[in-house]
């Protein structure tokens, strides 16, 4: 019988590519922020906010993701032998020849393993999913005993919470980020509408219905950004405390990540309003 597991078979060099445009990314977001709270005298234009934001946190994200998928494959356990296949390559060795299992420390761009063979070499893909567990289970089905002892170390705890952890709709980007961007896109508009033309459709009367939209444009896209970046601080708390746990104590780090995942919303949601009344007091 044979088992089956997608994943990512990633050359060695391809993975650091992916992991370093993650990294960049996460830095490339706190220089921003950093700048952000330092340049008031101008402030940074949404013309200036949005492409530094594009090419410093974004585009790195993205081009991470790509590399990943672009390698995405799968893993073929069974008779004693593992077989590994992505477009345009596939490899196959005996289960019995593994005898190093090392998962990645850093779990960039995704969770993953390193095999080692008996010859000494290192299994020729590195192998990444969104969790390794099933894949280590396997494997220790067929005999190799360093799958099972992997299966307890810090990295594997914490890939496996993070995994049985259910995402829901309002903990989504696309909520978090896309809709609850309105609220203070909304807010900032008619603030300035009736602050600069004296009604909310001020604008729309003096300069036209061009006018009015590109502001309220500029007003969202600037939400969008600065949502972006704030969730994404939340998003670096809960992932580094969730890890955290996970190296000192491995049993606990699904009680980490769900304590972390259930404190980190709704102090989402409740700070943005909290922000926008401090800026408006201010």
């Amino acid at each position: 019988m044979f088992e089956h597991h997608t994943l990512c078979a990633l050359h060695p060099a391809v993975r650091a590519l992916c992991a370093a445009l993650r990294a960049g990314s996460r830095l490339g977001a706190v220089l921003l922020i950093l700048v952000l709270l330092s340049v008031n005298d101008p402030p940074i234009t949404v013309h200036t906010l949005v492409p530094t934001f594009l090419v410093v946190v974004l585009l790195p994200e993205v081009y991470a993701r790509l590399g990943a998928r672009i390698f995405t494959g799968g893993a073929r356990i069974g008779e004693g032998c593992l077989s590994v296949e992505r477009p345009g390559r596939r490899v196959e060795v005996p289960c019995a020849s593994i005898t190093g299992v090392r998962p990645w420390r850093v779990p960039w761009p995704l969770p993953g393993i390193t095999l080692g063979l008996a010859s000494g070499a290192r299994f020729p893909e590195r192998l990444a999913l969104r969790n390794p567990a099933p894949l280590l289970e396997s494997l220790a089905a067929q005999g190799v005993a360093a799958a099972q002892s992997a299966l307890v170390s810090p990295s594997i705890a914490y890939a496996s919470a993070r995994a049985a952890w259910p995402r829901r709709f309002w903990e989504s980007v696309w909520c978090k980020v896309g809709l609850f961007s309105l609220l203070p896109a909304g807010i900032g508009f008619n603030a300035h509408q009736h602050i600069a033309f004296g009604a909310l459709l001020g604008e729309y009367y003096v300069m036209g219905l061009g006018a009015w939209l590109s502001t309220a444009a500029e007003y969202w896209l600037t939400a969008l950004v600065y949502l972006a970046l704030w969730s994404g601080l939340f998003r670096t708390g809960v992932e580094a405390l969730s890890l955290g746990v996970a190296w000192l104590s491995p049993e606990r780090a699904g009680g980490a990540r769900r304590f972390a995942e259930r404190a980190a919303t709704p102090l989402f949601y409740l700070s943005v309003p909290a922000l926008l009344a401090v800026r408006f007091l201010a």
